[in-house]
């Protein structure tokens, strides 16, 4: 048997190792840790606190805000999963012992509707007498920011980047590189319109004047939720709001953050809001808890691998088959 081969064996041995001790760790830490799984799979475990009766929720949004589908089970339960954040969401409005929430953001922003839809659920949360603070990361840009807008207060770090308020459809014209190779489209379509940003078309005046109107009204959505959420005039937010971004301290001096701080700045002075110096601080699990070792084993070794980013990738190709509107910086 050659040395090589010797190597790769003693390599996965270490690697499969390391994995069984790591999952019989997680077993063992969760175990410590007092968790509750509801009907629909979503583990709660309470991080610190006694007082039960005034429960604060913190959660994350980390990644690109889209909805790409379901997590695959065997691929674990990695990245930013919009339908397993809602059911969150949801949980967090009917539980009455849920006092507050602690949303830490770190994200470059995301679809039009995916934001929207983040925005409505925690006004709805609001509306029950929760307190929503929000906690930014290294980035809530663009839909990052605009589901930052229904906070009661919003903390951010003193090196995070936030702003890029605004709308953007992104494409690629190479309509001059397919005519030099001479490719050419034969779509047969119902209206003149069907094939707007075709990439291998240019777009006439109304066409663009078309996709300007759609960009314009998103971009009065997010102009709205700003002014509704920060209690600014129109013209102010206008003025910020021309898709630059900003940092920690210029968005404290033009009134887009409260406070620069960080989660445990936020987390006491969520605690003093709803009067309980001991509340607890609870953390949900969509991924089916301690009982989803063998899942989480899976997940190690597909990322190691590169397996899991794969998917994200593929995912992400798909969802953005067609151009559409984004609030998202960095596209």
């Amino acid at each position: 048997m050659s040395k090589r081969i010797v190597a790769i064996i003693i390599a996965l041995v270490l690697v499969i190792g390391g994995i069984v001790v790591s999952s019989v760790g997680l077993f063992f830490d969760n175990s410590l840790k007092k968790t509750v799984t509801d009907s629909d799979g979503i583990t709660e475990s309470v991080q610190s606190g006694s007082d039960s009766s005034k429960k604060i929720v913190k959660l994350s949004v980390d990644g690109t805000i889209q909805d790409t589908g379901e997590e695959n089970p065997f691929m674990g339960a990695s990245g930013y999963n919009h339908q397993s954040f809602l059911k969150q969401l949801d949980k967090i409005k009917k539980d009455d012992k849920v006092k507050g929430v602690l949303l830490e953001i770190n994200s470059p922003g995301g679809g039009t509707y995916e934001s929207d839809e983040i925005h409505k659920k925690l006004e709805e949360i609001k509306a029950k007498n929760k307190k929503v603070y929000v906690q930014m990361k290294n980035m809530a840009a663009s839909g990052g920011y605009y589901i930052s807008t229904p906070a009661d207060k919003i903390y951010a770090g003193s090196q995070t980047l936030t702003g890029s308020l605004g709308v953007i459809i992104s494409s690629i014209n190479y309509a001059e590189l397919a005519d030099n190779l001479g490719v050419k489209d034969d779509s047969v379509t119902s209206g003149k319109h069907k094939q707007i940003m075709n990439p291998m078309k240019d777009m006439s005046k109304e066409e663009k004047d078309i996709m300007q109107s759609i960009i314009d009204d998103s971009y009065k959505q997010f102009v709205k939720v700003i002014k509704d959420g920060r209690h600014m005039s129109e013209s102010e937010v206008k003025k910020l709001a021309d898709g630059r971004i900003y940092s920690a301290q210029q968005a404290k001096a033009n009134g887009l953050i409260d406070e620069i701080g960080y989660e445990d700045d936020a987390i006491k002075d969520l605690r003093k809001q709803i009067k309980s110096d001991n509340a607890q601080i609870v953390t949900y699990d969509t991924s089916g808890g301690i009982w989803n070792i063998p899942l989480s084993a899976t997940s190690k070794i597909s990322s190691m691998l590169g397996i899991d980013n794969m998917s994200k990738y593929e995912a992400l190709v798909k969802a953005n088959k067609s151009p559409q509107p984004m609030y998202l910086y960095g596209e």
